[in-house]
């Protein structure tokens, strides 16, 4: 069961984004601020909103600790801001001044990549707040990005429709094109790490669009053949472009809010439909779980952001980063071709 307890209405005009901490939840509008709240109560933070873009806000992220809040903008800057006292800590302005429609943290922290209006994207090294590398997908605007829990590879999805997948020296590994027909929307990995009957490393993704279809991805690391990606389920519970899908922190269940007004609640491995929620009066344009408690919160047109807790225990209480209780997995080019790795198990106690 998944009941309504709260709903929030600070902005003054559509909620793009939503995004958990273990202790906060973070929302980003048109209407060019970021609100903060605290999760214990949903009350707002006294150094909320945040008010330092010129333009509407599309998206936000926060690092792993939660220390930190990255937003970006139409105004061609993701600016980082402490969530200690609200204020700026850097500004990072995107390569060509491009409107910036997504950013996301790598799950360790290190990195922050930013994806633009004009198809370029930068990958920010976050401990030195400067640009590491850029790359580019030309003829189409990045709209979506994540990284895969071992926070060595990332993918991208364009309003073109492909998904594509980069290492940390922007090598282009892998094109899923027309992933989505008439656009991408938003893209997810879960949290695990898996493993393969064939013993390599695979990651599941996420991925939703204009076509009103959410679909979950393997992603297999073959040591010697590259990379595979392949369609596992196609979801079709919602009747309009899907416009933002989210993991649970376990990686069971997997949240989506489209254009018919509607946020769909599923569980992940076998892509059953579990809930369909009705609550919201335009169109739903953001979802997130949180990672320490089994709560969503999804964001609308209308406005408002409402905040949904799951009742039947199916969300993983507890916050993790990277599966540690299990296996972390680093990748190493280990010849020219940007499609052969190598990679190895390292065992946490």
């Amino acid at each position: 069961m998944v009941s309504l307890i709260c709903t929030l209405q600070s902005h003054r005009d559509d909620v793009n984004c939503c995004a958990f901490s273990g202790s906060l939840l973070a929302t980003c509008s048109a209407d060019k601020s970021v609100c903060v709240y605290s999760t214990r109560d949903f009350s707002e933070l006294p150094f909320s909103p945040l008010t330092g873009h010129g333009y509407g806000v599309h998206c936000c992220c926060f690092s792993a600790c939660g220390q930190y809040l990255a937003s970006c903008s139409t105004d061609a800057t993701t600016v980082v801001w402490s969530m200690d006292t609200g204020e700026i800590e850097a500004v990072l302005e995107h390569p060509g001044r491009s409107p910036v429609r997504v950013c996301a943290f790598s799950p360790d922290s290190s990195y922050l990549v930013s994806g633009g209006s004009d198809g370029t994207i930068a990958l920010w090294d976050f401990t030195s707040r400067t640009l590491r590398r850029t790359g580019a997908v030309t003829d189409t605007s990045i709209v979506a990005c994540s990284f895969t829990p071992c926070a060595q590879l990332f993918i991208t999805g364009s309003t073109y429709g492909d998904l594509r997948l980069w290492d940390l020296n922007m090598n282009h590994l892998h094109a899923e094109k027309n992933a989505h027909d008439l656009g991408v929307s938003c893209c997810q990995f879960a949290p695990q790490i898996m493993k393969g009957t064939d013993g390599c490393v695979q990651f599941q993704l996420a991925s939703c669009g204009q076509d009103s279809l959410l679909k979950i991805w393997i992603v297999s690391l073959l040591s010697a053949a590259g990379i595979k990606m392949q369609l596992a389920h196609t979801l079709t519970g919602q009747s309009a472009p899907v416009l933002s899908c989210a993991y649970s922190a376990d990686g069971q269940m997997l949240v989506s809010g489209s254009v018919d007004k509607t946020v769909t609640v599923y569980q992940a491995n076998e892509g059953i439909l579990l809930y369909t929620l009705n609550q919201h009066d335009r169109y739903v344009t953001a979802c997130a779980f949180s990672p320490t408690a089994p709560l969503i919160a999804t964001g609308s047109m209308d406005k408002s952001v409402n905040i949904w807790r799951v009742e039947d225990g199916s969300c993983a209480q507890g916050g993790f980063i990277c599966n540690q209780s299990c296996y972390k997995v680093l990748f190493k080019l280990c010849n020219p071709s940007p499609n052969a790795f190598i990679y190895e198990r390292i065992f946490y106690k």
